[in-house]
């Protein structure tokens, strides 16, 4: 069967998740850098340059399901700040490094112009459960982050919907299945 989604909204996603893998991968990069740089003063031997963290981008179609993993080298995230990632306006940036980014584009989000933060992998769980999927992340500190997308073949899913929106006399009215 064929891949049906709402474009916007899958692309809404998929560029939150790959940019807060690139944003956590250019951050350790940058990191790694200036560690080597303080380290190799010190010690006087030269290492090779660190390199950018690579991503991995998998995209698996089941009977039932999309499934989009990506995963990122980029350090992951402390268990204790897991659970906050769904919170909206929750950024776990330090201040310093806040006020460093807001002077470059890094910090700008595409679609909105602005440096809003927090709002990106909330707002996309919401998109993916509303059609009846998912998006988890699962993370290893000190390694990295795999995010999975899960979405349904559309046709198969119907809007998820709570029971009291679809148990109510408007939405009775407008569902076709009720006068067969």
């Amino acid at each position: 069967r064929d891949f049906t989604y709402v474009p916007h909204h899958l692309q809404y996603m998929l560029s939150e998740l790959l940019k807060n893998s690139c944003r956590a991968s250019v951050r350790k990069y940058l990191s790694d850098l200036v560690s080597d740089v303080q380290n190799e003063g010190s010690s006087g031997e030269s290492k090779e340059a660190p390199t950018v963290p690579s991503i991995r981008v998998v995209i698996v179609k089941g009977a039932e399901d999309v499934t989009i993993k990506i995963a990122d080298k980029a350090g992951g995230i402390p268990r204790s700040d897991a659970r906050k990632v769904w919170s909206f306006a929750h950024t776990n940036m330090d201040e310093s490094t806040m006020e460093k980014e807001m002077e470059t584009d890094f910090e700008t989000d595409e679609f909105t112009g602005s440096a809003i933060r927090g709002f990106g992998l909330p707002l996309a769980r919401i998109y993916a459960r509303y059609f009846g999927g998912e998006l988890t992340i699962k993370s290893m500190e000190g390694f990295g982050v795999d995010a999975y997308l899960y979405l349904p073949v559309l046709g198969a899913a119907c809007e998820n919907l709570p029971q009291r929106v679809t148990q109510s006399p408007g939405n009775l009215d407008s569902n076709p299945s009720d006068y067969y």
